[in-house]
């Protein structure tokens, strides 16, 4: 990972150095390697033909960086280097009038730049990196032509000045393939040298002979895009010290690296601040020398190249003899060897398994090595393990079965109305568990469960089903008793025992309540049949007499149902006196068959 690290991080900036388009790198380059690089940028903007004049024309200005950085140990380089600048009118238009430019030598510079990793993180991962660059730049040249555009093409001036002195404090912060750079420093600047121009331009405002230090700021994004590609996102800005005049400009660049160590910067400038632009140029406006401003000279483009190499011939080192890990694993109850799964944290290195034997060996380069042992059922182990060139380390290690938390589900499964033992299916909605089954005798069903919740669905033929959550705890016993109600279909007949009406009476005795309201239950729980109900007497008395109290006894039941709930478009009340017997009337107990109140589904 640091090698990677240096590869992006180790190209000259445009500034000079090691570092991104206009920022710098704490991290500087490798010891006794030497990088050349060459940086061109370019402004341009346009004016309206004056009525004076015949062409149009465009100002230009374009620097070009050529420098050498060195890596004299691993966390100090040198670097040094000049600017040439060049500045162009371009004219066009009748008669294809000569371009005026002027090039020459800006200024010369040379630093050192330092750094400590003050958090170094496992594999390279993350790195927080402090440093610090000493810049010192000077412009011992003139021309006399750069005075001749200035005043007749309105070009700023490339003055000589004297010494500059930069001191910056820099942050990488490195969180693999996130780079984030913070420069923060202070520029003392040197004044100009007297120069002899022309009386009209000596008062101008570029030509003081002090000019002001220098607060500067910057802070960037670089992003890998894997081993030869990476993105910039940058802002930059300075503070002019007295007047706190400012200055702030965004970037964006793509960097291109190749495995021969050579790159190629492209980059775009963007100043946010208005009334200010890269062109240096000026017009003479109400009395006054101000700069000229144009919105596309707030744009800069940058092309840079960079080469870099070693001066020390790389060491070819022997490979380290492989080491092995020879692995057994058996379990640790009955010690039977176990076929068991062998990973790595280190993905690449695959996964391998145990033979029948529970044993495998495996041959590594040395290092450190992160084991997990793995098996189904079984609980999995991880080990550390050092590996020395030629050695082999022996790891006699055991695995235990997984103990799942049971629990008891056991109940019962009853008619509702009746308390008729069911034979009933338990189904576990949601599982690929089996469903068990209740015994038709006594309607008990029993089973054992790994704990948690489950949705349980019972049924049984003829019966509404259930369906209901439980918890089952690990070692306890959970009891559910359920009953279920009868699924009322069409023709299906319901003979209603427990109400002992008074002899001639129709009206319903507290006793019979509670198996009308069962009914009730009933009936609320197949909401959509419409029943009838049917009265029925004993041959005791007269068959008109018997008749008559039939329906009336019919008539009760209805109105009580009504009264709890039913609606009543789904109740038919009808009398049939003693002409349906179902036992003999010879008998008292033929006769208690007989006295009775029956439900029939005449629809669904």
């Amino acid at each position: 990972m640091s090698l990677l690290l240096y590869i992006f991080i180790g190209y000259s900036s445009f500034n000079g150095g090691s570092g991104t388009i206009n920022l710098y790198s704490a991290r500087t380059l490798p010891m006794a390697n030497l990088s050349f690089n060459m940086n061109i940028s370019y402004a341009q903007h346009s004016y309206p033909q004056a009525p004076t004049e015949d062409f149009s024309k465009s100002h230009i200005i374009g620097y070009s960086n050529l420098g050498l950085t060195y890596g004299v140990i691993d966390y100090l380089e040198l670097y040094m280097g000049t600017t040439i600048f060049l500045k162009n009118e371009q004219r066009g238009g009748f008669g294809e009038p000569k371009d005026i430019y002027v090039f020459g030598d800006k200024d010369i510079f040379g630093g050192m730049k330092f750094y400590y990793p003050l958090i170094r993180g496992e594999e390279g991962f993350f790195n927080w990196l402090v440093g610090g660059n000493i810049r010192v730049d000077a412009s011992p040249f003139h021309s006399s032509k750069d005075d001749s555009l200035s005043l007749n093409q309105h070009f700023e001036p490339c003055l000589k000045h004297k010494m500059d002195i930069s001191v910056d404090f820099l942050n990488d912060f490195e969180i693999y393939p996130l780079l984030i750079h913070a420069n923060i420093g202070y520029q003392f600047r040197g004044n100009n040298y007297e120069i002899p121009l022309l009386d009209t331009l000596r008062n101008a405002y570029f030509l003081e002979e002090e000019r002001k230090d220098l607060l500067k700021w910057g802070v960037g994004i670089e992003i890998a895009a894997g081993t030869h590609t990476s993105f910039l996102l940058e802002t930059k800005g300075s503070h002019l010290k007295d007047n706190g005049a400012d200055t702030t400009m965004v970037s964006f660049g793509i960097r291109f690296m190749t495995s021969d160590n050579f790159n190629i910067d492209l980059g775009i400038d963007y100043l946010l601040n208005e009334g200010v632009d890269y062109i240096p140029d000026w017009e003479f406006v109400g009395g006054n020398y101000q700069s000229r401003i144009d919105d596309f000279g707030r744009w800069r483009f940058k092309v840079g190249f960079a080469a870099k190499g070693s001066l020390i011939p790389e060491r070819k080192r022997e490979k380290p003899k492989e080491g092995i890990i020879a692995l057994t694993v058996n379990d640790i109850e009955t010690d039977e060897p176990i076929r068991a799964s062998v990973s790595f944290r280190d993905t690449i290195l695959g996964v391998y398994e145990t033979n029948e034997l529970g044993e495998i060996n495996i041959p590594l380069s040395p290092g450190v090595y992160h084991l997990r042992i793995s098996k189904e059922g079984y609980i999995t182990r991880e080990a550390a393990v050092t590996l020395k060139p030629a050695s082999e380390v022996n790891i006699n290690t055991v695995l235990r079965k997984k103990v799942e938390p049971k629990g008891i589900l056991t109940g019962t499964v009853s008619s509702f109305r009746e308390k008729i033992p069911l034979k009933a299916t338990v189904e576990f909605l949601g599982t690929k568990l089996k469903s068990i089954t209740s015994d038709s005798l006594q309607g008990v069903f029993n089973s054992e469960l790994q704990a948690g919740t489950y949705n349980v669905k019972i049924s049984s033929l003829g019966y509404l089903p259930k369906t209901f959550p439980i918890e089952i705890n690990d070692g306890e016993t959970t009891v559910i008793n359920i009953q279920l109600m009868e699924k009322l279909e069409e023709k299906k007949k319901l003979i209603l025992r427990g109400i002992n009406f008074a002899s001639g009476k129709s009206t319903i005795p507290p006793e019979g309540y509670s198996t009308l309201d069962k009914v009730v239950e009933v009936l609320k729980a197949n909401k959509d049949v419409k029943i009838e109900i049917g009265g029925h007497t004993d041959a005791v008395g007269s068959a008109t007499y018997n008749q008559k109290l039939s329906e009336m006894r019919a008539l009760s039941v209805r109105q009580y149902l009504i009264q709890h709930g039913v609606d009543p478009a789904r109740l038919v009340s009808r009398g049939y006196g003693e002409s349906k017997p179902i036992a003999p009337n010879t008998t008292r107990e033929g006769r208690y068959q007989n006295r009775r109140i029956e439900f029939i589904v005449i629809s669904e």
